[in-house]
């Protein structure tokens, strides 16, 4: 679980090491050892020269014992497994850092995810020094403000002397990494951008341990705000929870202390208790459609981000006769539809009247007898959502699965009961980016954090997985993740065929949407390093039982049918 940010060891100085003849390596060294000192646990790099001296870095012994590094190739792939470790827990975020050039655009969609997510992400790119800056040098661009208004603060360090750096620069290069955490980490939690300047020479003078002591620089942590306070406000029988994205348990809690309908979607984190409503996708969809249908709610309680379902954003939280009110602490507050009538901090109210408690009870029992009525028979599911749940239903208290965005996460919101386990997704843009790297991420930081010995699961489509191949991709001489990623196959994007666009003529929804591939996903995952397996939704749950080694990525691809896997092998496993 996530740490107390207060329990972190908060040291009042840093001594920075002298300079073994670079001040590049010198000002970096300051910089490692201030993040780590701040709470950062993680450090994920892409190769590259202009930033080697952060490399270099990593020799010193107290940046070797604060942070944990992780190489990828892929600056995108590093970015998102940056993200992946921030998301497990948001007190000890991870920093990404990269060369100058090229390397930096690519981290651009995992910022956008931390930002419209609220995930603090430290974002490390390396630059040329002025002097070479707009003179067209090699892999020089303008990464001043390059992400723009994603950031929670974006600062442009200058490069430090070449030999040495200054005692000012040494303290700039700290404060600033305090201003950074305490962003990122702070009142309104995202990325933060520190564009470092670099001058030559890149590598120290000599290798080994560095010598004698340097410049003592005061170390400062930003105490993090109180709690909002609640709001109370009266909620009568006719108001029902909407939990969204990362709404967490306080969704769960008001209903359940209310006895209110919960319509909570897989990654709310509140898809949990009695007051559930089974299948509310399907049976709001009918209420709303009707203006006289009694369960036709009132008042409308947003928690989190609510973006998976039309009959939720639009015809629930879009309609004139519904009050919507928002529980955000942040001034981005989700209202797709631009209806709340109120956004409170955090929400409390009284409690009902014995009348009034009895009304609740019957009421909720009304929505959860409507849900179970609005249903699909499993066996009438296609095989995807049947994939999908095998995998739900699998995970248990203490597990961890990460959803990727695309038609499976509705089956399991349209389909799937309720969960103990801990569900994540990039649900702050909803992308299919990344999604593999920041599941590796997620499971590097849990086997991190001690919290028990069992796999990660990923569940995602084929195109999802496509998208992220080099998420696959380890170095044998890297940490491996505990991770299991199954990916349902049907050869194409499923989920255009719910949208509007199922209306087009085939060939264009075929070639333009579906966008049907023809890989074979797990000779690819194989020949990445992981260990692969085909298998169909029927022997899927059987699959899931079996125990997997305690480190390295397994891939499980489903596909419907025997006839359907290469070599008509209803199962068969690569090496």
């Amino acid at each position: 679980m996530p740490a107390d940010p207060s329990s972190l060891p908060a040291p009042a100085h840093i001594t920075v090491p002298p300079s073994r003849g670079s001040g590049a390596v010198q000002a970096a060294t300051a910089l490692l050892r201030a993040l780590s000192g701040l709470g950062v646990g993680d450090l994920v790099l892409a190769p590259g020269s202009r930033s080697a001296p952060l490399v270099y870095a990593l020799e010193d012994e107290q940046v070797a014992t604060g942070l944990r590094a992780h190489v990828r190739i892929d600056e995108r792939s590093a970015a998102f497994t940056a993200l992946g470790i921030s998301r497990w827990d948001p007190s000890r975020p991870a920093a990404v850092a990269t060369t100058s050039g090229t390397a930096t655009a690519h981290l651009h969609a995992a910022v956008m995810e931390a930002h419209h997510a609220r995930v603090p992400l430290l974002v490390l790119t390396a630059d040329r020094p002025a002097e070479l800056r707009g003179t067209g040098a090699n892999q020089t661009t303008d990464q001043v403000g390059l992400f723009g208004g994603a950031v929670r603060l974006a600062v442009d360090l200058p490069a430090p002397g070449g030999g040495a750096a200054s005692p000012a620069e040494l303290r700039t290069m700290v404060s600033t990494a305090a201003r950074a955490v305490a962003a990122a980490r702070g009142d309104h939690p995202g990325p933060v951008h520190l564009n470092l300047g670099f001058r030559d020479p890149l590598v120290p003078a000599e290798h080994g341990r560095d010598q004698g002591t340097g410049e003592r620089i005061v170390l400062t942590h930003r105490v993090a705000p109180p709690a909002p306070t609640p709001v109370s406000l009266p909620l009568d029988a006719r108001t029902v929870i909407v939990a969204g994205d990362g709404a967490g348990p306080a969704a769960r809690e008001l209903a359940a202390a209310h006895r209110l309908p919960l319509l909570a979607e897989p990654s709310s984190g509140a898809r949990d208790g009695d007051t559930l409503v089974p299948a509310a996708p399907q049976l709001l969809a009918a209420v709303m459609a009707d203006p006289s249908h009694p369960l036709r709610p009132r008042r409308a309680v947003v928690h989190g981000h609510p973006t998976l379902q039309r009959a939720v954003v639009s015809g629930l939280l879009g309609a004139e006769d519904v009050e919507v009110i928002v529980v955000d602490p942040q001034p981005d507050y989700p209202d797709a539809a631009r209806r709340a009538r109120l956004v409170v901090p955090a929400l409390t109210a009284p409690g009902p009247d014995a009348a009034g408690a009895a009304a609740r009870e019957e009421h909720l029992a009304a929505w959860r007898e409507a849900g179970a009525e609005a249903a699909t028979a499993r066996e009438d599911l296609p095989w995807q959502a049947q994939a999908a749940l095998a995998v739900w239903e699998a995970a248990g208290e203490g597990d961890v699965l990460v959803l990727g965005s695309s038609s499976l996460v509705r089956d399991l919101d349209r389909h799937a009961g309720p969960t103990a386990a801990r569900v994540i997704a990039n649900r702050g843009l909803a992308g299919i980016d990344g999604t593999t790297s920041m599941a590796g991420g997620v499971a590097l930081a849990r086997a991190a954090s001690g919290d028990g010995p069992r796999r990660v699961r990923l569940l995602c489509g084929d195109l999802t997985a496509l998208h992220d191949l080099t998420g696959l991709l380890v170095g044998p001489a890297e940490e491996q993740p505990a991770l299991d990623v199954v990916v349902v196959d049907d050869d194409g994007g499923r989920i255009f065929a719910g949208l509007e666009h199922a209306a087009a003529p085939a060939p264009l929804l075929r070639r333009f949407f579906t966008t049907p591939h023809g890989a074979d996903i797990a000779a690819v995952a194989a020949a990445l390093g992981a260990s692969a397996e085909r298998t169909t939704a029927a022997r899927l749950p059987a699959l899931l039982e079996e125990p997997a080694s305690a480190a390295g990525i397994r891939v499980l691809l489903v596909q419907e049918a025997p006839s359907a896997l290469p070599g008509n092998v209803t199962e068969e496993r690569i090496h």
